[in-house]
């Protein structure tokens, strides 16, 4: 009995150009479950027997550095998946993820993920591509905030969110990113204060504009030619 649909399956990044079969497959083996907002998945170093597939609402990864400091990895929205890397290995859990809204996420336990990393060897190919992605991203971010200013990497940050398709939209019709000062502060490693700075210094720009707990993307290639130093 099928638990998911196989045609929003097939939209996850991980079963890209799977067989039918294979989307049945999975259909029928994961498990629904719905989170509260601000419910911990898992944290860093707990035991990962279970893949977690979005479905709706949104996702936080997160560290806490050796000083105490949360930095955040990633925020995720459908239909994207997460908590593969504790599966593949004997390693735990190398992040904690959170609920920031109420989720909706499909289950995909590690006997039935194993078999179809066996069976479907587009599945796994799916699985080395998106690591390989994550670690030339976790690259340029690494030299984004090592070397740009403020300004620069909170422009960064808002721009990562808008390729990645992390928004809404407004009723201008501009991208819409629902994030605090915070959350930004998290995911630019630096304070909240500076983000605020930094965010008024771009308003002034006319490449956003902010209210509270979100930020109007106005002018997306200004804000690369800020990224870039161009501007």
């Amino acid at each position: 009995m099928r638990t998911a649909d196989p045609t929003f399956l097939a939209q996850v990044p991980l079963f890209h150009k799977a067989p039918a079969r294979a989307l049945e497959i999975v259909s029928e083996a994961v498990q629904p479950r719905t989170f509260d907002a601000d419910t911990v998945l898992f944290r860093e170093g707990d035991r990962g027997e279970v893949l977690y597939i979005l479905h709706k609402g949104t996702v936080k990864l997160f560290k806490i550095d050796l000083e105490g400091h949360e930095k955040t990895l990633a925020i995720l929205k459908p239909p994207e998946f997460f908590g593969e890397m504790a599966l593949l290995g004997e390693g735990g859990r190398s992040a904690t993820a959170v609920c920031l809204r109420e989720t909706h996420v499909y289950l995909l336990f590690k006997d039935d993920f194993e078999r179809l990393l066996r069976e479907y060897p587009s599945i796994s190919l799916n699985v080395a591509n998106t690591l390989s992605q994550r670690l030339r991203g976790m690259g340029d971010e690494a030299q984004v905030l090592s070397y740009k200013d403020a300004q620069g990497r909170v422009a960064y940050v808002i721009l990562r969110l808008y390729w990645g398709g992390h928004i809404d939209f407004g009723e201008t019709g501009h991208a819409l990113l629902r994030l605090t000062h915070q959350e930004l502060a998290s995911l630019a490693g630096t304070s909240r204060e500076t983000v605020t700075r930094a965010l008024k210094a771009l308003e002034e720009e006319g490449v956003i504009s902010t209210r509270p707990k979100e930020v109007l993307i106005k002018d997306p290639d200004g804000l690369e030619e800020i990224l870039h130093g161009v501007r």
